[in-house]
C-alpha cells in the first residue's frame, strides 16, 4: 500500500525554487505552515512501515541545504535529465554538478539515506535507516512505502529488467512492484541475512553480497541459482559488473573475480589485499575502480595490476561510486569528488579528483 499526503497548496510557493512545480507530500498540521522560514515543520506525521500507524513527526526542510546536510556522501544517483543527486546521513540533496551548491534538499524522517534508485518513470525509490520512500523528483512529492518488508532497515535497492523493484534489508530481501508497491516475493533466508549491495548481471540475473558470502539470483523465479563457494563466510559489501560480463566482488580482504557461466571466482587485485573493499565500479574500457576505507584505485582486470591511486579526494574514505557519461562519482567521508574515467594512458598514472562538494566548516 502506498500512502500519499499532499501538503496544502499553499506551501507550493515556498519550493517554487527548488521544484518549480512543487508541492511536497506530507501530511502537516496547518498551525505549522508559520514553520518553514525556519525550515522545521511541527505536528507533522509519518507511517510506521511495521506497524502501519501513523506517528508524529518533526521534519526539517532546508531552505539553505549546504548548511544543513552532513558531509558523508552514502549514495549518489544521477537521474534520466542529467541532475546530480547525492544520499546522506542526514537526507537527499540535489548538487549543481558545476559549482557543487547544493540546489535543493530533502530531510527524510529521522533517517539516513543508504540507497537511490530511479525507476522507469523516473521516480526516485529512497532506503534509509527507517524505512523506504519514493519521491517524484519533479513534484516534489514524497511517498512512505508502508509496506510489510523484512525489515525497515534498508541497505540496498535494484530494479529488474521487468522494471520491478528488489530491497535489500538486514534481514533479507523483497521484491515489489513500482506502480502499486504491492510485494510479489519474500526472501527472508538469505545466506547471511543481510542484502548488504545487489547488482543486475549482463544476463539480467541478481547479484546479492551479504554478511556470509555471494550469491545469484533469478528474478523471474526468486530462486537462488548459485552460492560461489570461494566467497562463503566472507562479507560482501560492493559488486561490478564489466563490459564483459565477470562480475567483480569487494570484500574486507580482497577484490575478487567471479565467472557469471560458471560461478567459479578466484583473488585477482592481489595489491589490495586486506584494504577493506566498499565500492567497486567498472569503467566502460573494462577498467575497474576500487574504493577502500583507505583510498581509490584503478586497477586493470587483464593481470590485476593497479594502474593508478586517486589523490585530492574529499576524504580518503570513499564509501560510494557511481560511473556516468565519462566521469566516476566518488562519495567519501567528508564529500563527493569525480575523475575523468576517459583518460589517456600517459593521464592515468597522475590522474586526479575534483572536489565538487565538501561539508561545509561550521
Amino acid at each position: 500500500m502506498l500512502t500519499n499526503q499532499k501538503i496544502s497548496g499553499a506551501i507550493a510557493k515556498t519550493f517554487s525554487q527548488i521544484f518549480p512545480k512543487a508541492l511536497l507530500a506530507i501530511t502537516v498540521n496547518v498551525a505549522s505552515l508559520c514553520a518553514l522560514s525556519y525550515g522545521v515543520i511541527n505536528n507533522a506525521e509519518a507511517i510506521n512501515p511495521d506497524s502501519h500507524n501513523l506517528i508524529p513527526q518533526n521534519i526539517r526542510l532546508a531552505r539553505n541545504p549546504s548548511l544543513n546536510v552532513d558531509g558523508r556522501i552514502s549514495s549518489t544517483l544521477v537521474d534520466e535529465q542529467g541532475r546530480l543527486w547525492i544520499g546522506t546521513w542526514q537526507g537527499l540533496m540535489q548538487i549543481d554538478q558545476r559549482s557543487g551548491k547544493a540546489i535543493a534538499s530533502i530531510s527524510l524522517p529521522n533517517s539516513t539515506v543508504t540507497a537511490l534508485l530511479e525507476d522507469r518513470r523516473g521516480y526516485f525509490w529512497v532506503g534509509t535507516t527507517s524505512g523506504l520512500y519514493q519521491i517524484d523528483p519533479d513534484s516534489g512529492k514524497i511517498e512512505n512505502i508502508a509496506i510489510q518488508l523484512s525489515s525497515s532497515r534498508i541497505l540496498s535497492l535494484a530494479m529488474d529488467r521487468a522494471g520491478f523493484i528488489w530491497v535489500g534489508t538486514d534481514q533479507g530481501i523483497t521484491r515489489i512492484s513500482p506502480y502499486n508497491a504491492e510485494t510479489y516475493a519474500r526472501l527472508p533466508d538469505i545466506p547471511g541475512t543481510a542484502a548488504n549491495v545487489m547488482q543486475i548481471d549482463n544476463a539480467g540475473n541478481i547479484w546479492v553480497g551479504t554478511l556470509n558470502g555471494l550469491f545469484k539470483l533469478n528474478p523471474g523465479t526468486a530462486k537462488i541459482t548459485a552460492r560461489i563457494p570461494y566467497v562463503s563466510g566472507q562479507i560482501v559489501q560492493a559488486i561490478a559488473v564489466d563490459p564483459s560480463g565477470k562480475i567483480w566482488a569487494g570484500t574486507p580482504r580482497n577484490v575478487i573475480e567471479i565467472n557469471p557461466n560458471t560461478n567459479k571466482a578466484i583473488a585477482r587485485i592481489n595489491s589490495v589485499t586486506g584494504r577493506d573493499i566498499v565500492a567497486l565500479v567498472s569503467s566502460k574500457n573494462g577498467e575497474l575502480w576500487i574504493g577502500m576505507r583507505d583510498g581509490l584505485v584503478l586497477a586493470s582486470t587483464d593481470n590485476g595490476a593497479i594502474k593508478s591511486s586517486i589523490y585530492n579526494l574529499p576524504s580518503s574514505s570513499v564509501i560510494n561510486l557511481l560511473v556516468h557519461n565519462q566521469q566516476i562519482w566518488v562519495g567519501t567521508e567528508d564529500g563527493l569528488g569525480k575523475i575523468n574515467s576517459n583518460l589517456k594512458q600517459s593521464e592515468i598514472p597522475t590522474a586526479t579528483a575534483t572536489v565538487v562538494y565538501k561539508m561545509p566548516s561550521k
